[in-house]
């Protein structure tokens, strides 16, 4: 062990994972196996010149949501679907940025519904059963443009929306086997030229295991996953624009995960 991680856990042993999380970070750039950053202006054409919409019905996001909401703004798409709503956040953000007939699918627990095994994030669950979707609740999306689904995204029918999505944010239970579940269900629902985007990618907390898939993704299978941002950026965000080739390729993945 270092000598400042053993005297940062007596000191201010919070601060502990973060260290941890930076020092591993800066390894694996060091080893050339930290996966590229990558703006979506540099996906989507820099002559693109595209307008970004917040803090309708109140929701305003970081700096981070500006960049992702750029990226959907330039997508621009017909389809969304959305697993793990939360508070609704994310949600109401992407229904400001895609035009009125966009049709947008979140899938969360209900909230009477027992934790499925091996779920992360009870914080967050807690906070979901409390609020879920608060943020896109009495709008004028909510029902017309939002739809709000309920299940377990292990059991849930995804097949309705099959080779039909246009962008798909997998964000709800973090741990491998979840993100795993989750990612074998975008590979299905995608359609070409749409986009796949994981949140808690280089997240500091050890039972995530986000950045373990999207690694096998591109230093294994060679997909074109990339950090969401600039060189130096650490938005927690990956992403893989799926053309056609790389559709039929994930396809062939959910079609056997055993595979993977």
């Amino acid at each position: 062990m270092s000598p400042l991680a053993a005297l940062l856990a007596v000191r201010r042993p919070r601060g502990l994972p973060v260290f941890v999380a930076s020092v591993r970070r800066d390894y694996v750039a060091a080893m050339g196996r930290r996966i590229p950053a990558r703006m979506p202006v540099e996906e989507f054409g820099r002559d693109q010149v595209v307008s970004v919409r917040i803090g309708e019905n109140g929701q305003h996001g970081s700096m981070v949501h500006l960049l992702l909401m750029s990226m959907v703004a330039m997508l621009k798409p017909r389809r969304v679907f959305e697993i793990g709503t939360h508070t609704g956040g994310t949600t109401a953000l992407v229904a400001m940025n895609t035009s009125q007939d966009t049709e947008i699918f979140t899938l969360d627990l209900s909230p009477d519904e027992t934790l499925p095994e091996g779920v992360t994030d009870l914080e967050h669950i807690a906070r979901a059963r409390e609020a879920l979707g608060k943020a896109f609740r009495n709008t004028e999306w909510e029902g017309e443009k939002i739809q709000q689904l309920l299940g377990n995204s292990k059991t849930f029918d995804f097949s309705p929306y099959h080779d039909s999505i246009d962008f798909v944010i997998v964000d709800a239970s973090h741990s491998h086997e979840f993100v795993f579940n989750d990612s074998m269900r975008a590979f299905r629902m995608i359609r070409p030229g749409g986009v796949i985007l994981w949140h808690d990618y280089e997240s500091m907390r050890s039972e995530y295991g986000v950045t373990k898939f999207c690694n096998r993704l591109r230093h294994h299978y060679g997909f074109p996953v990339f950090r969401l941002g600039a060189h130096g950026d650490d938005t927690r965000y990956a992403w893989m624009r799926v053309d056609a080739a790389t559709c039929e390729k994930v396809k062939r993945i959910a079609a056997n995960p055993a595979s993977f």
